[in-house]
């Protein structure tokens, strides 16, 4: 409208006249799906059960043993250490190993006396190592299991790097859909057995992984209708424009306090001056958001929990800004694949943090937000000064 900032009433029209726009998210939106009904898409333990169940080729799942060789044939095809024998992996007898889950706490543990091998899955979805459970982990399987060949799997949604580097192998839930898919293709499961790793693999595409067609769809329609949409969300009748608000107050206390750079215009998306110098603004607005910053760290918020999330822009970037992006992806994201070809890329995400407290929401809110800026700001800071010594 000529460059003139458009009114609320105006923003709006344009929006519902585009309405068709938001039609490119049914494939996401539009379906059944069984783990969405049950409320279980991002529990941890109910995808450990999930995979534990897949993993085993003695259960009912009519895969035998696919899933599980295409496991392990992808750790031993991500091996650079030189660890495993291919032959010794891939030609070892599958169906004599039985599952458990949660021996001695660990997640997936896989057992077989007759090849004398223990495969250990900790499995992190929403959550991030903690209490020396690696090492913990790997000592008790040494004790339990003197003479067996180990296999230890750390499986995380983006490849986040275990504490145990030399003993404790990287698995991606990438990895998992792409085994999964691959081992559906091969072999005739039952229909209802079909439609439920069929269900699994769209929930964990969607909510578990970064799905960046879905990304990409979202940031430009919310580029195209942002202050519509901003509107929308802020009046929006159904109790969580007071989670929406306590996240934005305790965002701007953080920034009075130094901590962070933020305006609450921008949302949930927060900047710091330590990244400011690292990754410099660019002179005009022609970031992938469509705005001078070429990074952001945001929220996600999802009913009552959310997690922070720290996200590049690639569209325009100057290439020494670029170089720089690669650096720091190399430290928080190793395994990705994407260089410079990417409109955006999410390279470190916090754990979720669960804000359900009808008696004193401002209060639990301004508790997770600042562990949540906490955990980025550390998570900056070693970053950086890796970066540094490099």
């Amino acid at each position: 409208m000529d460059g003139k900032e458009l009114t609320n009433e105006e923003a709006l029209q344009i929006f519902l006249l585009d309405i068709g726009c938001l039609d490119e998210l049914l494939p996401w939106t539009g379906k059944f799906n069984m783990f969405d009904v049950l409320k279980i898409s991002r529990t941890e333990i109910r995808h450990s059960n999930m995979l534990g169940w897949l993993l085993n080729p003695n259960e009912n799942h009519g895969m035998g043993d696919v899933f599980l060789k295409g496991i392990l044939q992808r750790l031993v095809e991500n091996d650079s250490d030189g660890r495993y024998d291919v032959f010794n992996v891939l030609l070892m007898d599958f169906y004599t190993f039985s599952v458990m889950r949660e021996w001695k706490n660990i997640d997936i543990l896989l057992t077989s006396t007759e090849e004398k091998t223990v495969i250990a899955i900790e499995n992190k979805v929403g959550s991030h190592e903690h209490s020396n459970q690696l090492n913990r982990y790997r000592n008790i399987l040494e004790k339990e299991y003197p003479d067996y060949n180990r296999m230890l799997v750390f499986l995380t949604p983006d490849g986040e790097k275990p504490s145990d580097v030399e003993n404790w192998d990287v698995l991606t839930y990438s990895d998992v859909i792409d085994v999964l898919e691959s081992a559906t293709l091969q072999i005739k499961i039952l229909p209802d057995v079909d439609l439920m790793i069929k269900n699994y693999i769209d929930v964990v595409r969607r909510d578990i992984v970064e799905d960046q067609q879905l990304i990409d769809i979202c940031n430009k329609i919310y580029n195209k209708h942002k202050k519509a949409l901003d509107l929308i969300f802020e009046n929006r009748i159904d109790g969580k424009a007071q989670l929406s608000d306590a996240i934005k107050d305790t965002l701007c206390r953080l920034s009075e306090e130094g901590l962070i750079i933020y305006d609450e215009s921008w949302g949930y998306n927060f900047r710091t001056e330590a990244m400011d110098k690292y990754l410099p603004l660019l002179d005009e607005a022609i970031s992938s958001w469509g705005s001078t910053n070429i990074y952001s760290y945001w929220f996600n918020v999802r009913d009552d929990r959310f997690y922070g999330v720290f996200e590049l822009a690639g569209n325009n970037v100057p290439e020494e800004s670029m170089k720089k992006m690669q650096a720091i992806t190399d430290i928080l994201k190793p395994n990705d694949k994407r260089k410079s070809n990417f409109t955006y890329k999410r390279i470190y995400t916090t754990k979720w943090y669960d804000v359900s407290d009808d008696e004193d929401i401002e209060g639990v809110v301004d508790k997770a937000v600042r562990a949540a800026v906490g955990d980025i700001l550390d998570m900056e800071k070693k970053a950086l000064s890796q970066l540094n010594t490099n």
